[in-house]
């Protein structure tokens, strides 16, 4: 069989999707107005080491991994390294290989991507000072790595370029000594433990819950499945689409022979005392890889006015009307995610291209969602009816 897979284009395009992703939080103005003010030691010693595992995104084969080194002392100073090591089985596996890393484009195990400039953005391994705004590319030399126990030892001899200047150093020294922070670009299987403010029912739902958190993968696309929803024992989805973690809203959670219930996305209207409710709306969830929180608090957009979003679930009869509902509506709806040491039916993905790993659209044997430019419709859950709905409880 004959493959088109180009590896040092593929492996350039996803680092600067994952640096450009990652810079936005770091410094944004990094991009440009770099200068070369500022001097820096030939030889450093950095006291931290956090790791971020991405996966096979590129389709050889092989774990992609963002590598950062600095002193606790001094933050904005340090390396970056963007590297290739032996894929595990899951990311409860992951580690750094031993040995001798190469600075290579061809994304291989033990190498890591030289620093370069594309577009606006930096990329690859280079040292940085987030102060001085000065950026060091790293244009060769090697990265040996050993291990005992816990504890890693990395050794550097690089030689380097300045961004700016091209003023050239040759066998700069790095070493770092200790554990490292291992962290997954994505939710990982876990248990959870949940708080929100319920804000609809009389009386109110619960307010803290514990459930389970699983990722799922066919093909190119992913999925997560929350157990126990507001502790009414309901199964909700969240959906991995272009990066990003939205609300599932269209998979049915809840199906008897009167009523179809999801998993949705409304408001409350104080003025008029009235829960609005959207049969549609593409709602992100935001995830904090390195504390493992799920944030689902947020707002809503209608008719040009924000209001604080609610989470929660809604049955429909088989005419289509809101009428059961099956868990409270929540604000400020948070997860914190515990990871579990194995995961049995989670996947690594896998494709063919940088192109189809970046996609992450969803796909299951339950309904794809259209994915359109649309406006949302508007289910109306007032005051008057908001009684009667309270009575009706959750089957078994």
């Amino acid at each position: 069989m004959v493959s088109n897979y180009q590896p040092s284009r593929s492996v350039r395009c996803l680092i600067l999707w994952v640096f450009a992703v990652m810079m936005v939080s770091c410094n944004d103005s990094l991009e440009v107005g770099i200068t070369p003010e500022g001097s820096r030691p030939q030889d450093m010693n950095y006291n931290t080491a956090e790791c971020t595992y991405y996966g096979d995104l590129i389709g050889n084969g092989v774990a992609f991994f963002r590598l950062n080194l600095y002193n606790t002392s001094n933050p904005n100073v340090g390396l970056f390294m963007m590297g290739f090591c032996t894929l595990p089985n899951s990311f409860a596996n992951f580690k750094l290989d031993t040995g001798t890393y190469q600075l290579s484009e061809n994304g291989t195990v033990r190498t890591f991507f030289p620093g370069m400039l594309e577009g606006e953005t930096f990329i690859g391994t280079f040292l940085y000072n987030f102060t001085t705004n000065k950026i060091t590319y790293i244009t060769g030399g090697t990265m040996t790595v050993s291990q005992s126990g816990d504890t890693y030892t990395f050794d550097c001899a690089f030689a380097c370029k300045d961004a700016v200047t091209g003023a050239s150093e040759e066998d700069v020294r790095i070493r770092f000594s200790g554990s490292v922070d291992f962290f997954s670009s994505d939710p990982v299987k876990s248990s959870y433990t949940a708080t929100g403010t319920p804000a609809w029912k009389e009386p109110p739902g619960a307010g803290t819950w514990s459930g389970t958190f699983e990722p799922f993968e066919s093909g190119n696309e992913k999925w997560y499945e929350i157990t126990n929803w507001g502790n009414e024992n309901i199964t909700v989805y969240f959906d991995k689409i272009d990066g990003a973690i939205m609300i599932d809203d269209y998979t049915p959670v809840y199906s008897d022979n009167s009523h179809d219930a999801y998993f949705r996305v409304g408001f409350i209207d104080r003025e008029a005392n009235t829960l609005f409710i959207f049969e549609s709306y593409d709602y992100i969830v935001q995830y904090d890889l390195y504390t493992g929180l799920l944030d689902c608090s947020g707002t809503v957009t209608h008719n040009g006015k924000d209001y604080q979003a609610l989470i929660g679930v809604i049955g429909y009869n088989k005419s289509g009307d809101p009428e059961k509902l099956f868990s409270d509506f929540y604000a400020n709806a948070k997860l914190q995610l515990n990871p579990v040491s194995t995961s049995t039916r989670s996947t690594i993905l896998r494709s063919n291209s940088v192109a189809d790993a970046l996609k992450n659209t969803h796909v299951t044997q339950r309904a794809s969602k259209l994915v359109t430019d649309r406006q949302p419709t508007i289910i109306v859950v007032n005051d008057s009816n908001k009684s009667t709905i309270q009575k009706i409880q959750l089957k078994d």
